[in-house]
């Protein structure tokens, strides 16, 4: 597995144990997290380096909050997590991102053509080929007020998802989105620099491609980037349902399904990550599999002949059907 997927996946691994933790509870999982990465010696790479620091000022953050026996706030931002990934949709005020998230999704979002419509973040799902993603619909930065507090919040559940999509409206000046936007997720550390590596899976969703003029401003956007961006326009159903695809292959996921010796497979799959193993997916489904594995059995495109033999670091293909034979 690679860094990047390896990465992915201890990330979820944490969010899936501090989802319902709060105060010391969450702050003592927060440090466990980070002696372990020490003690794996997952430091020695620049992703979990960049992870301690995030954890470290997290933890920072927590222990400036009052204890317990003040009256809890509502918190706007606080979404759970749910389905088989979350993506966070990032821009300027007023760019369609409510409009947008009304398109793909199974929610109705208040729209509307003034700045600041969207107060606080808001959820919906989207089913595309098996596969529910979390859609999140963030209230739109204002990059003329550099106060602004909700940014610091827009960039926390940022850093809860597996992807974060850039919305960038082609009516619109594209150097003063792009620049803002890129510098918000430099200055947050979810990108080491504009011009350097992506830490979190980042695309682009150019709005508004049906208007005169976003032919000419989308080619001036793809000038400036090689994050991965696409043009769309809400009018037109097959641009909606390349937006649709294209999330998914944002999410770089493959559907696995498992089944029991001498039984049908099953007809829900597993989500696990692109370039995943039979010991990736055999720890999801339950550590003792991984503990008392014999072999596991392949049909699919990852092996040369139906049924075969393969050992725990054997690397999975999408649609694989996979049965694992342990000691006991």
């Amino acid at each position: 597995m690679n860094w990047n997927t390896k990465f992915k996946w201890y990330k979820f691994g944490v969010v899936r144990k501090i989802r319902n933790l709060e105060g010391d509870d969450l702050v003592k999982v927060l440090e466990e997290t980070i002696e372990d990465i020490y003690a794996k010696k997952l430091d020695k790479n620049g992703l979990f380096k960049l992870y301690i620091n995030q954890l470290q000022n997290y933890i920072a953050d927590i222990k400036k909050k009052p204890k317990k026996g003040r009256k809890r706030q509502y918190d706007p931002f606080l979404i759970p997590r749910s389905g088989d990934g979350r993506v966070v949709l990032f821009g300027l005020s007023n760019v369609g991102k409510s409009t947008l998230m009304n398109a793909i999704t199974n929610t109705n979002v208040k729209t509307g053509s003034y700045l600041h419509t969207t107060r606080e973040a808001l959820a919906g799902t989207l089913e595309f080929r098996g596969v529910k993603i979390q859609i999140i619909d963030l209230p739109g930065f204002l990059d003329f007020k550099e106060d602004w507090n909700i940014s610091k919040q827009i960039v926390r559940v940022a850093r809860t998802s597996d992807s974060i999509l850039l919305v960038i409206d082609l009516s619109m000046d594209i150097e003063r989105q792009y620049t803002f936007l890129l510098t918000q997720l430099v200055n947050s550390k979810l990108l080491e620099s504009i011009d350097d590596s992506v830490i979190y899976n980042i695309g682009i969703i150019a709005t508004k491609g049906d208007l005169p003029s976003s032919k000419q401003n989308f080619n001036i956007l793809k000038s400036k980037t090689k994050i991965p961006l696409i043009p769309i326009s809400m009018n037109n159903p097959e641009s909606l349902n390349n937006l649709k695809s294209y999330i998914y292959q944002l999410m770089d996921v493959i559907q696995i399904y498992t089944k029991p010796p001498r039984r049908e497979p099953a007809k829900i799959p597993f989500i696990i990550s692109n370039g995943s193993t039979v010991n990736d997916l055999a720890e999801k489904i339950h550590n003792d599999l991984v503990t008392h594995f014999r072999y596991a059995k392949i049909w699919g495109s990852s092996v040369e002949f139906e049924g075969q033999r393969v050992t725990l670091d054997h690397a999975l293909s999408d649609g694989d059907i996979v049965e694992i034979t342990t000691f006991r």
